[in-house]
């Protein structure tokens, strides 16, 4: 996907002129690029946005949020990241109105190293902190430190990144028991291999409000990309003895598993991720613990119902509520990615439909669908993704659109919503967050309507189109 997101980049659209239902986020200038948003939204409904951009020639990491779901944003954004290098790839997490926000960050040393690097809010964001503080014990900047997520509940947050410190990549947390007022005197070391002997990386963390703490890692000790995960029972102070593959069902090492995801709901815990066990073309699996990370299945669960490796599925979302889990991923089964749904009621034990759900309504495998995202919300229940069905110049422009089931899946609308308001395929959306509350759908992402990417959000009522008004007179001709 790499080159294909190289092309969006390098092939911006003219601006427009427009009437819109998109709200605009970030307040970069003309020709600064916006990039990797992320968002959490509390339990009131506020929506937090972070991203990085150019706008101070360097980039930097930004905020701003929305009280009202995302009808309107703070007029300023506020800068997180006070170095004088770049600050990249922010992650954040929420609590209440404390809200958490990690990036990688190269000011410390000569080298260009990224270190992690954490700020925090205890009132929805009005006031951060005056400094900044690193979390990797690396004040020289000697080591590369890449890839921070972050898990917040109630005065507890955590960081998990991956940290060459050792050698190669090993996996470590940093926790505050105190809603960011101290931090771990020391990183946690997650993996229990050799350190710095073996590649780990893409950590993903999940918490309860016990304490109880669930990582889960790609790791490559034994040749191929298998996924591990281990469990902490005292707020991360220190991790079970041993971790644990999960990819099972073929000898570690032998093939592939990327990027695991995680859920937590209650005492249940769900890592998915994408796996080449089966051949060339790779299959979606999961493993799913009852016993908040304790206990794990011997072998994997695999998600689609097609022959195993007979076509490619690739980039799962996972979420969670009560005991049921649901997956959604592209799998192109039919020519082109089509984005499939399918789910448990059951905490993962079996599977609710015999046959996964097809979220479009045009006509299977026709174009190309990518990068699904899971909103749940009771029985109201919503799957985006990134759609090029009207990319008929074949620039890379698309369009966000979601399907929606108000009866706990039960049924799914005939005709998908299409998210962002510009006219069709004219621009792209990327990098993209959803959310359901109260029956309001909020979408954030980047997006390039204006030559250069900005971050966008769209807040409508579920079920509701976008609204896009055609330019009239010179903008109209100069289009």
């Amino acid at each position: 996907m790499i080159s294909v997101l190289l092309g969006f980049f390098a092939c911006t659209p003219a601006v427009v002129d427009e009437g819109t239902h998109d709200v605009r986020v970030d307040h970069a200038g003309k020709d600064v690029e916006s990039l990797t948003p992320r968002t959490c939204v509390n339990e009131t409904g506020r929506i937090f946005a972070v991203w990085s951009d150019d706008r101070e020639d360097v980039e930097t990491v930004w905020f701003n949020m929305s009280a009202d779901g995302g009808v309107t944003f703070l007029a300023q954004d506020t800068l997180l990241s006070h170095g004088e290098a770049a600050a990249t790839n922010p992650a954040i997490a929420c609590s209440g109105d404390r809200v958490y926000v990690a990036w990688e960050d190269k000011r410390d040393g000569e080298l260009g190293y990224e270190n992690i690097y954490v700020q925090w809010s205890d009132d929805a964001g009005r006031h951060w902190q005056k400094k900044d503080v690193a979390l990797d014990v690396d004040p020289d900047g000697l080591a590369v430190s890449i890839g921070p997520t972050l898990f917040a509940v109630g005065d507890r947050a955590w960081v998990v990144w991956s940290d060459q410190i050792n050698g190669a990549y090993d996996i470590f947390v940093s926790g505050t028991q105190d809603g960011g007022e101290s931090w771990s005197d020391a990183p946690v070391r997650v993996d229990t291999d050799e350190a710095g002997a073996a590649f780990s990386s893409h950590p993903k963390l999940v918490a309860d409000d016990s304490g109880n703490l669930v990582v889960a890692w790609e790791d490559r000790r034994n040749g191929a990309s298998d996924v591990y995960v281990n469990n902490s029972t005292d707020g991360g102070d220190s991790f079970a003895g041993t971790d644990r593959r999960l990819d099972g069902g073929d000898e570690a090492g032998a093939s592939n598993s990327f990027e695991p995801l995680l859920a937590l709901s209650g005492d249940n815990v769900y890592v998915v991720w994408q796996d080449e066990r089966f051949g060339e073309n790779s299959d979606i699996l999961m493993n799913y613990s009852h016993s908040s990370g304790d206990k794990w299945q011997d072998e994997a669960l695999r998600v689609e119902s097609d022959a195993a490796g007979i076509a490619d599925s690739r980039y799962p979302a996972l979420a969670a509520q009560g005991d049921q889990v649901l997956v959604a991923f592209q799998d192109n089964r039919a020519g082109g990615y089509d984005i499939y749904l399918r789910w448990s009621d059951n905490g993962g034990s079996d599977w609710a439909v015999e046959e996964e759900v097809r979220m479009e309504t045009d006509d299977p495998g026709q174009a190309q669908s990518y990068n699904p995202r899971i909103a749940l919300s009771g029985d109201s229940w919503a799957v985006q993704w990134q759609d090029y069905r009207d990319d008929l110049a074949g620039v890379f422009f698309n369009d966000l659109y979601y399907n929606y089931s108000a009866d706990g899946g039960t049924t799914w609308q005939m005709a998908d919503v299409r998210v962002n308001s510009t006219d069709y395929a004219t621009s792209y959306a990327l990098g993209s967050s959803f959310y359901i509350r109260n029956d309001v759908v909020v979408s954030i992402w980047a997006d390039g309507r204006f030559g250069s990417a900005d971050i966008f959000c769209a807040g409508r009522a579920l079920g509701e189109p976008s609204l896009w008004i055609e330019p009239e007179g010179d903008a109209a001709a100069a289009e």
